[in-house]
């Protein structure tokens, strides 16, 4: 009987699932989807989530469409710019519920104590600061 690879022993760890885009959206929005749910760690977002994650996608397509309509037109329509802004304020009221703005990725403890920074990353930086 042949030995079996080692790599055929080998099992995947099951962890958490990545969101994946409803059939749904545009294409834009897609794109948007796909580029914001890799960013994350595979457990930031849940299934609950999902609703409100398209919407930002929406919106972060449409934002892009109007911008690019209305510099198109010289000058610009009014239309344009207040679809961009609606998307804008859309965008920024959902990535605040769907933590991904900067704010909300610093730790809302004040108590907490920052992790010390390690002798070998302080000789990284100090070394990088002289290189320069």
């Amino acid at each position: 009987m042949p030995r079996k690879a080692a790599d055929a022993l080998v099992f995947p760890i099951p962890g958490p699932k990545r969101l994946h885009p409803p059939p749904g959206l545009s294409e834009a929005a897609k794109v948007e989807f796909a580029r914001i749910v890799l960013c994350e760690k595979p457990d930031h977002f849940r299934d609950s989530d999902l609703s409100m994650l398209c919407q930002f996608c929406e919106a972060a397509a449409l934002a892009e469409l109007a911008i690019k309509e209305a510099l198109r037109e010289s000058p610009p329509n009014g239309r344009w710019m207040m679809s961009w802004r609606e998307a804008t304020r859309t965008m920024k009221d959902l990535a605040l519920r769907l933590r991904l703005s900067p704010q909300s990725r610093q730790p809302n403890n004040p108590r907490r104590v920052r992790p010390a920074v390690s002798y070998y990353e302080q000789a990284e930086l100090e070394a990088h600061d002289e290189a320069e």
